[in-house]
């Protein structure tokens, strides 16, 4: 199957007309579980994005991300791409780099896409969760010229694991946020609400920083200085901003979180990769005030 993404059903928008600011976001989707069985009975390896009921389960994840960090401020381009299934995660780690490539060969694509027919020469930041921060990590460390590294304001690249051996090996191009200016970086960390619940699938992370207080060292910041979660609201009918819900603190290059409630994103099913108290799945919007304020300061706006 060969993707094409100078066609419009491999991008969530697409079209000059939603060029208007002077930075982008290009972001990258993390582990969608929509893909069915197949004829055979089995889960496939990868999503099949040919299917319009696959695309539209990344959707929702996408227009929230636009919505609360892009809206008003940055362009906003994300590609559909052949994510791995859960299944390969539950793989040797051999064979999940294997499986990797093909899903990193369709994000290398697009972003050249994006750099050569969308961007215009314009700064961009680097927006991921989970799976779609591994992408853009791979992104980084051999995806993208020299040239477009400098137009890099910063990557966002929430729940994953940077590990020694990548900081040792891409040192000039991996480099991990020192505080809440700093361009050119990679913006880190993996939540939890102990050390006892660390996922196995993240444990042998080396970076994080404080989206509190933009620190790397182990300083408490308080709850006063959380900005806002940013969470759908049935009541609402929209997206509602939540502020002070919890305070953080750096232990072991993980981002504690004391105050949330671990069952805000447990699932029973999953328990062995995300135990009880791993916050993996509230990375992308437990900070969301903050993180959305730091862009705007890293981007000069």
């Amino acid at each position: 199957m060969k993707i094409d993404y100078s066609q419009e059903k491999y991008w969530f928008e697409f079209s000059s007309q939603y060029i208007g600011k002077g930075i982008d976001i290009f972001y990258v989707y993390p582990t969608i579980n929509s893909e069915p069985l197949s004829n055979k009975g089995d889960v496939p390896c990868y999503t099949d994005i040919s299917k319009p009921k696959v695309r539209k389960a990344a959707t929702k994840n996408q227009s929230y991300n636009k919505t609360v960090y892009a809206a008003g401020d940055f362009n906003f381009f994300a590609p559909y791409y052949r994510q791995m299934t859960t299944k390969v995660f539950a793989m040797s780690q051999k064979e999940h780099k294997r499986k990797a490539k093909l899903s990193f060969g369709d994000i290398q694509k697009a972003f050249q896409y994006y750099m050569e027919h969308f961007n215009q020469g314009r700064p961009f930041i680097l927006l991921g969760h989970s799976q779609g921060s591994l992408m853009l990590l791979e992104l980084i460390k051999r995806g993208m010229t020299e040239k477009q590294l400098g137009q890099m304001v910063a990557a966002y690249l929430m729940g994953y694991e940077i590990t020694t051996k990548v900081l040792e090996k891409f040192p000039d191009r991996v480099k991990p946020a020192t505080g809440e200016l700093d361009r050119g970086c990679v913006i880190s960390y993996n939540s939890v609400t102990s050390l006892d619940a660390i996922s196995p699938l993240l444990a042998r992370t080396q970076v994080c920083i404080n989206p509190l207080n933009w620190k790397t060292d182990g300083s408490l910041a308080p709850q006063e200085l959380h900005k806002g979660i940013v969470r759908y609201s049935k009541e609402k009918r929209g997206y509602a901003t939540t502020p002070h819900y919890t305070s953080a603190r750096i232990e072991n290059h993980f981002l504690v979180c004391k105050d949330v409630d671990p069952n805000v994103c447990y699932d029973e099913k999953i328990k062995e990769p995300f135990p009880f108290g791993n916050l993996h799945f509230a990375d992308s919007w437990l900070f969301a005030e903050n993180i959305k304020g730091n862009m705007r300061k890293r981007a000069g706006i």
